[in-house]
């Protein structure tokens, strides 16, 4: 039965039995929560972290790879070796090509080129593109056909992407992104483990997280442009069960310069010349 105390504290006897309870409960709860942090930090549950850093040596010295995808597939090189010769045979059209087949203008290519565009969802079309001194011919004839059917200038320049031909509009991007899904599906399939992937930052660093310890091969799966080349990474990491601490600390570093620390294959290939 409960009782209830009105017009003060408890009577002494109540006062001591309620400390005594109280204090059993307490112990009680800190039992359980060192129980949880041992489970959680246990080796059968910890995880492992990979902090990428990408990097490449071009005439102007060192520069960050930002921007770019790079997959983790269980298992090592060798393990993975029938999977990593079709990844080092798979053919990859480059931007300029793309483009130029496509029949783009000089001023769009050098449009996507400035900020390493795949296509021109990358980044918001500027006033100067399609009424300044840097008409990019494309955006200009997009941008009238909008401002037919919007009306408001404003906001016929933000949706003018959407009134660009296809194959200029984001053909390239998803021509690669059939390439990289068809690569990403037969390493699940050799593997029989789901595919992790992570794009870099804008300084080319990128973290994956909630990792099983184990072996694994690390690519972009297809070449990544450069300012005059294509470079493909494919590579190997022992994970470890280790937080973000760790991780900060021992960065996984990629570049295109030989490094005796990462086992590493680094395929560059100069891009191909395309008819203008």
């Amino acid at each position: 039965m409960i009782r209830s105390f009105r017009g003060g504290l408890p009577p002494a006897g109540h006062r001591k039995a309620f400390r005594s309870a109280s204090s059993v409960a307490g112990l009680g709860c800190l039992l359980i929560t060192l129980a949880v942090v041992a489970y959680t930090q246990s080796p059968q549950t910890a995880r492992g972290v990979i902090r990428l850093k990408v990097r490449y040596k071009s005439a102007a010295g060192m520069k960050d790879l930002p921007r770019k995808r790079f997959f983790l597939i269980k298992g090592s090189l060798e393990q993975n070796q029938p999977l990593i010769q079709q990844i080092k045979q798979t053919a990859a059209t480059s931007r300029d090509c793309y483009y130029r087949t496509h029949g783009a203008s000089e001023l769009l290519i050098k449009w996507l080129a400035d900020n390493d565009c795949e296509s021109v969802y990358c980044r918001e079309v500027e006033d100067k593109y399609i009424s300044g001194n840097e008409i990019v011919p494309e955006f200009r004839a997009a941008y009238e056909q909008a401002l037919k059917e919007l009306k408001t200038p404003e906001v016929a320049r933000r949706w003018l992407s959407n009134y660009l031909p296809a194959e200029l509009r984001d053909g390239y991007s998803k021509t690669r992104q059939q390439t990289i899904e068809g690569l990403a599906r037969q390493a699940e399939t050799s593997t029989g483990k789901p595919v992790m992937s992570i794009m870099t930052d804008r300084k080319g660093t990128a973290y994956l997280t909630d990792i099983d310890p184990g072996t694994y091969t690390i690519s972009n799966l297809i070449g990544s442009e450069t300012d005059k080349s294509s470079i493909l990474w494919v590579c190997e990491r022992e994970v470890k069960a280790a937080d973000l601490y760790v991780a900060m600390k021992r960065p996984l570093m990629l570049s295109n310069e030989k490094d005796p620390k990462v086992k590493c294959e680094v395929i560059e290939r100069p891009l191909p010349l395309c008819n203008k």
